[in-house]
């Protein structure tokens, strides 16, 4: 193949634009855009190991997918798959060798990156559960509530509270609790869309985002069926004569901009919320309302 018929150095420029490029995800756009526009590679996917992390492609009824893969760290199995249809054949096979000398040349900032970005989830993370940690919460607000107000949607923030935790501690032992944390964890996950935000705020607290909900009904709701889901899971206290636990959780419901606007009085709105509903008994929600501002802990 004719190396010259194609720019060599715009490649390395290429490479040197996404090198000071800070999202992962920013990466692979930049790169997906100059596969189609120069070379009309418009399905790609990149994997390490077994894990997908960047996938453009779509499916067309009735034409047969081809790929051919790319080995760009074989210690560390990451990998690239470009995908195609039969009628692109031609056009793949007259560019192969230079879409290897493409991703040769960038790879290396592809994984530095990935690395990178790794890192930095692992700081936003909560290390039992895998739920992000309120450090991610506080970032993804003052990211994400300039956009709601922009474009005038409601959030409702749901702060999740384990009835009597600290009697699972007292009766059992911290891995009991922990097995308790973690249930709930994956409780909460499956009970809402994968777009809103799930964290563990504090020892046994947690924090749910909705986005765009249409009013605050609309969140009571969704908090009854999330309280109710966590009453069905058991965990499991003694394997060897199957002994289970079932536990409850309240929950306290703040609602953006209507009830708070600030980081700071959103936490504030739904921990009053929560106090109130765990005063009310075991599997309560309380619906927090401004004025609400002094609440009577005993």
């Amino acid at each position: 193949m004719n190396i010259n018929k194609y720019n060599f150095e715009a490649i390395i420029a290429l490479n040197d634009y996404l090198i000071t490029v800070k999202k992962i995800e920013d990466i692979f756009e930049h790169l997906s855009s100059y596969l189609e526009d120069n070379l009309c590679v418009n399905k790609v996917e990149i994997k390490l190991r077994d894990k997908i992390l960047f996938r453009k492609f779509e499916e067309v009824k009735g034409l047969k997918k081809r790929s051919f893969e790319i080995y760009l760290n074989k210690q560390d199995s990451l990998s690239v798959f470009i995908h195609y249809f039969e009628n692109e054949t031609e056009n793949i096979n007259e560019c192969f060798d230079f879409i290897k000398i493409i991703f040769k040349i960038v790879s290396q900032t592809i994984y530095n990156r990935y690395l990178e970005f790794r890192l930095h989830e692992s700081n936003l993370k909560d290390s039992l559960t895998g739920l992000y940690n309120r450090q991610y919460v506080n970032e993804y607000l003052r990211t994400m509530l300039p956009l709601s107000k922009r474009e005038q949607k409601k959030v409702a923030f749901l702060k999740v509270g384990i009835d009597h935790f600290k009697a699972v501690i007292d009766e059992f032992n911290y891995e009991i609790g922990d097995r308790v944390l973690k249930e709930l964890a994956k409780s909460l996950e499956s009970s809402v869309r994968k777009s809103d935000i799930v964290a563990r705020i504090e020892s046994d607290e947690f924090l749910i985002v909705l986005h765009n909900i249409t009013n605050e009904n609309n969140a009571i709701m969704i908090a009854n069926k999330i309280i109710e889901n966590f009453k069905d899971v058991k965990v499991i206290v003694d394997e060897d004569n199957n002994q289970t636990l079932m536990k409850t959780i309240c929950m306290g419901i703040s609602i953006y901009p209507d009830d708070a606007e600030r980081v700071e009085e959103i936490f504030r709105s739904s921990d009053i919320a929560l106090y109130e509903a765990k005063n009310r008994g075991r599997s309560q929600l309380f619906k927090f309302k401004k004025g609400d501002d002094t609440i009577e802990l005993f």
